[in-house]
């Protein structure tokens, strides 16, 4: 992939929109020729994006001791008599306004911004509010949480499709995970099990069915712009449950986790390594880095794992930091090679 700075960057994408403009290319080969390039990410950059990040955590917190302390609500709702329906009514305007104000932005800039990226923390936080004072108007539909954590992710999957942002659709993912759990639970009637499956289990489900729709919908127009992150959470969070597996296996509780001896749950450990190894190669096969780079991850984190399970009390410790060492001077040898390769091809 071409590295430029954000000159040229600007240049080669008004080009693109010029030529779809005149009919020269196709919209599909827009959109592959803007994935040619990315723009050079310099040390103003980087410390752009750790100002950004401060920003989010300032806004998170301010969010946190205006909206979930409620006072202040409650005291709008005592001056002005504001019932919990009229509340997310308010909050659901708010949020309609500020996607509107946001895609007029966004259609008079198209170009990617990280400062425009951020502006939808505001309505992913307005979406949040509207959903918890309508999960109050109806009582929680007999304590159902899970499916108002479903409707805050539909509400975060159209707005993330629609308006093209990646900071909407990874609060969509972020909100399928307690929507699935929840509505699991309470299908099960609060039960450990679910179809004979413990919470890990269940999520390297729901991370195959997040696989699944994602090879579904991959050349769908309006998710092009977001596939990538769905892609990269769903292997994250199919490896990471795996890995809950095989340390836990099929345990109902901790308790029952407890009385198990760590032996019996081999088979979990060898269906996880070869789980491993098997995205491992299907990574390397398919020229995929993020899988590839991910199995290795979890290979390694899988190593030591087991060592802290079965060796961590007979060996001796200088060894374990030995290999770690080593394995992390490989890793890092490995990563250098890799941005040298890039640095040369450019």
């Amino acid at each position: 992939m071409l590295e430029v700075d954000k000159k040229e960057a600007h240049l080669l994408q008004k080009a693109v929109r010029q030529w779809e403009s005149e009919n020269l290319i196709s919209p599909e080969q827009a959109t592959l020729l803007k994935e040619t390039w990315r723009i050079r990410e310099g040390d103003w950059q980087v410390v752009t994006l750790y100002i950004f990040i401060a920003a989010i955590s300032c806004a998170l917190m301010a969010f946190g001791s205006l909206v979930l302390d409620e006072k202040w609500i409650e005291v709008l709702r005592l001056k002005f008599s504001l019932t919990d329906g009229i509340i997310a009514t308010l909050f659901a305007a708010l949020t309609v306004f500020l996607c509107f104000n946001g895609y007029r932005r966004q259609q008079r800039n198209p170009d990617y911004s990280l400062n425009r990226e951020l502006f939808w923390l505001l309505p992913i936080l307005s979406v949040g509010v509207s959903v918890v004072y309508l999960g109050k108007t109806l009582q929680y539909l007999n304590s159902n949480y899970g499916v108002f954590w479903l409707l805050a992710t539909a509400a975060y999957g159209i707005l993330g499709l629609l308006l093209s942002s990646r900071l909407m659709w990874t609060a969509t993912l972020l909100c399928l995970i307690p929507a699935y759990v929840k509505l699991t639970y309470y299908i099960s009637g609060g039960k450990a099990f679910f179809l004979g499956m413990n919470l890990p289990c269940r999520m390297i489900l729901l991370a195959g069915i997040m696989v699944g729709i994602h090879w579904l919908f991959r050349n769908n127009r309006l998710y092009k712009q977001v596939k990538h992150i769905t892609w990269v959470g769903s292997w994250l969070l199919l490896l990471l449950s795996g890995w809950m597996i095989s340390i836990f296996g099929n345990s109902a509780s901790w308790d029952e986790w407890q009385q198990v001896r760590q032996v019996s749950l081999l088979w979990w450990v060898a269906a996880f390594t070869v789980l491993c190894v098997l995205v491992l190669i299907w990574g390397i096969k398919s020229h995929d880095t993020m899988v590839r780079d991910m199995a290795v991850l979890f290979l390694l984190l899988n190593l030591y794992t087991r060592y802290f399970e079965y060796l961590w009390d007979r060996t001796h410790k200088g060894v374990f930091f030995t290999v770690l060492a080593l394995s992390f001077w490989w890793l890092g040898k490995l990563l250098e090679k890799r941005l040298k390769g890039k640095s040369v091809k450019n």
